[in-house]
């Protein structure tokens, strides 16, 4: 009768030998060059490798970390916000795909108003024909960039409120400045309201102390936020502009203006 191999006889099958590289190694197959490799290890982002001897050899769990890492420079994160974030991972306080759904949504437009370059027929589609030298103005308050025959509008948006300003009378120079006074303070309130939202997270906002929480208050809050600036504005200037024909200051600002132009 013939003998049975080890297998056949039922005895266990000795485990395959795990997956392992060298520092040369994973550097080849991640493409990321061995001096990077050995900067994310001081960094304290890469776990340490395990060590046979002299020769480091490095896993699976490595390449996956290599990949987190390179996910995480391409939205932006510094060395410092990646390792505070893998800590987090490895202790436990954070869900990583939670995590990548909320920073998603903090990353994503509030409004669809990117950048468009325009051919000039582009442009006078978008805000229609317009009198001699308006475009020129634009460009000289910077609402537009001129690039060859091309418009660059940094804010197509803003681009057709000038438009529609000066046809109210409003001028370009007006107009640009009544943005930077509102650019300005809004810039202020938006940082403000971020840290006051940061502060609270998990604690009056966001629904539990989740990720997931605190990622549906932000998308609630992009949905409704401009909403509740354009209120807010709307109640300020009225009674700004009501305390002034009380008080008679616009009377004594538009007889000051005619006085001006005699």
């Amino acid at each position: 009768m013939p003998e049975l191999e080890p297998s056949e006889a039922g005895e266990p099958e000795a485990p395959e030998p795990a997956v392992s590289y060298t520092i040369d190694d994973l550097a080849a197959a991640t493409s990321i060059p061995s001096r990077t490799i050995r900067f994310y290890q001081s960094s304290g982002v890469l776990p340490k490798p395990e060590k046979v001897g002299r020769i480091a050899y490095y896993g699976p769990q490595h390449i996956e970390r290599l990949e987190l890492i390179g996910k995480m420079q391409d939205r932006g994160l510094r060395m410092r916000a990646i390792k505070d974030l893998v800590t987090q991972v490895e202790r436990g306080d954070v869900v990583l795909h939670e995590w990548l759904g909320l920073e998603e949504q903090l990353s994503s437009a509030w409004v669809d108003d990117a950048p468009k370059l325009l051919s000039r027929a582009q442009l006078e589609d978008l805000i229609g024909e317009r009198r001699p030298g308006f475009i020129a103005e634009l460009v000289r308050a910077g609402t537009l960039e001129q690039h060859n025959d091309a418009y660059l509008a940094p804010s197509p948006g803003l681009l057709q409120v000038a438009a529609r300003l000066d046809d109210a009378g409003v001028s370009v120079e007006v107009a640009t400045g009544a943005s930077g006074i509102l650019q300005k303070h809004l810039a202020k309130a938006a940082k403000e309201l971020a840290g006051f939202f940061a502060e609270h997270a998990g604690d009056g906002f966001g629904q539990g102390d989740s990720v997931t929480g605190i990622s549906d208050a932000f998308r609630e809050l992009r949905a409704t936020g401009p909403e509740s600036v354009r209120l807010i504005f709307a109640r300020e200037m009225e009674q700004v502009l009501r305390k002034m024909v009380e008080t008679g200051e616009t009377s004594r600002r538009l007889d000051k203006q005619v006085k001006r132009r005699r």
